[in-house]
């Protein structure tokens, strides 16, 4: 996306905080705290949000929004309970590089930490500062916070609450999957890349769609429109709060031509937190029955982006995830004059890893610090 023509203003805060809702409360092994409202001064920087991190916390999701899909919003600073710069952006003066990665992401702005091993999060009086682009146009959002604060486990599991939209014409529903074969294929293969990282599948939620099924069965989508695919992110379905919620569709059109065949909100997700463009995931049904393990690579995938992993390296080679035990493809690996990676290209520098900018079936491994990463996500117990 081409947003970063920058509008960088005075850094004082502009932020009305709204103090009339901001206890906090702890029910299974969660904690979520309202932070209050904060408007963007010209520059799009909320201020420094305060953020009181339990000593007990394992992962911190702050959540921001909703300031629409034509602006991108992602973060700005965050202070560590030392005062110590846990994150800079990129354009902030203070930058320096850190083992932490944050996405700009449209409409709704989730930021979970710590995603490596090498930057552990410690309890105390912390800060967080978004920045909204929105051209210079003061914003006014909304920000919540949940701190995880039970204990991690070595062997986790996240429960999925699965959504069938229109698929019925494959025999599909709420009543037949369970019994489905090519589905439950999809999903053993999908818990079988997770073995690797600690994690398993734990309660299926078998759900039918209420909502508009002729709109959302075929999502679209571009490069500078997500907003469709937003909208039924933000339906409630009911099913776990602590989980991830997989929408399984017909198809992912995009405009630009290019087959998708899943997208997940993030990298990370609005984990626990419904009614948002970024609480879920889609997964398309087109090669169900033809290819289940590919359904289930893809789950496998996009459900780990929505946990807060992203690709070990992107398809230009140019970035790559924060964690030290991924292996990294470069773009001097680009020997064949096309614009992106590929796995021959990749081979044995990550294009067997599930995170792969590109994986295919025979990307089956996961690393020690991506499961640490998805085993402290506020859905995984």
């Amino acid at each position: 996306m081409t947003w970063l023509i920058l509008l960088i203003g005075t850094l004082l805060a502009c932020g009305d905080k709204d103090g009339d809702d901001t206890g906090a409360t702890g029910a299974d092994g969660l904690q979520t705290q309202s932070l209050g409202s904060f408007t963007t001064d010209t520059g799009g920087l909320t201020g420094d949000i305060p953020l009181e991190v339990p000593d007990a916390a394992s992962s911190v999701l702050v959540h921001c929004g909703d300031y629409g899909y034509d602006v991108l919003g992602t973060a700005w600073q965050i202070k560590d309970a030392a005062g110590a710069n846990y994150y800079t952006n990129s354009f902030h003066d203070e930058y320096a590089p850190t083992k932490m990665r944050v996405g700009n992401l449209d409409d709704y702005l989730p930021v979970l930490f710590p995603v490596s091993p090498d930057h552990d999060v410690t309890g105390g009086a912390w800060t967080f500062n978004a920045w909204i682009a929105s051209g210079g146009t003061p914003k006014t959002i909304d920000c919540a916070v949940v701190y995880r604060t039970d204990a991690v486990s070595d062997a986790a599991t996240v429960d999925l609450n699965v959504v069938f939209v229109g698929v019925d014409g494959l025999g599909l529903d709420a009543g037949t999957a369970p019994d489905d074969a090519d589905f439950q294929a999809a999903l053993d293969f999908a818990q079988g890349l997770w073995a690797d990282a600690g994690l398993s599948i734990g309660a299926v939620n078998y759900i039918d769609f209420t909502g508009n099924v002729d709109r959302f069965a075929v999502v679209d989508v571009s490069d500078d429109d997500s907003s469709e695919l937003g909208e039924l992110l933000k339906e409630d379905v009911g099913g776990s709060v602590r989980g991830m919620t997989v929408f399984f569709v017909q198809e992912i059109a995009s405009s630009s031509g290019a087959t998708i065949i899943g997208l997940a909100a993030g990298p990370p997700g609005a984990a626990t937190v419904t009614g948002t463009s970024k609480s879920g995931m889609v997964v398309t049904t087109a090669d169900l029955r033809a290819a289940p393990d590919q359904v289930g690579l893809i789950l496998a995938h996009e459900g780990a982006h929505f946990l807060g992993l992203f690709h070990t390296s992107e398809k230009t080679g140019e970035q790559h995830d924060p964690l030290s035990d991924t292996p990294e493809c470069g773009p001097d690996s680009n020997t064949d004059g096309n614009s992106y990676l590929d796995r021959e290209e990749c081979a044995g520098k990550g294009s067997d890893n599930v995170m792969f900018w590109a994986p295919d079936t025979a990307s089956t491994t996961m690393t020690g610090d991506q499961g640490w990463v998805l085993r402290r996500n506020p859905a995984v117990r």
